[in-house]
């Protein structure tokens, strides 16, 4: 079970671009993409928190420990599709 004490307002967002992505990648890349995608667009820094609680919580993981680029996990994956519009 998810604790949801650990979300912020990159959370989904950050979740829905690596589910749609569909391959590992970095915190810039997704700061970048989510500032053209969204009209009030997270700052860097809530990214980061977003990426620091989905990973604590299971649902994402770094490709290589030496490389900061993510994907989802299976739990990932599965939460997407039961808790956001993907």
């Amino acid at each position: 079970m998810v604790n949801e004490d650990w979300q912020n307002s990159a959370t989904d967002p950050v979740l829905r671009l690596l589910y749609e992505a569909g391959i590992a990648v970095s915190p810039g890349a997704i700061t970048l993409n989510l500032q053209y995608q969204l009209e009030r667009p997270p700052s860097r820094s809530t990214v980061t928190r977003a990426i620091e609680g989905l990973s604590d919580q299971g649902l994402i993981t770094k490709m290589d420990p030496e490389k900061p680029y993510y994907t989802l996990t299976e739990e990932g994956e599965e939460y997407a599709e039961k808790n956001i519009s993907v």
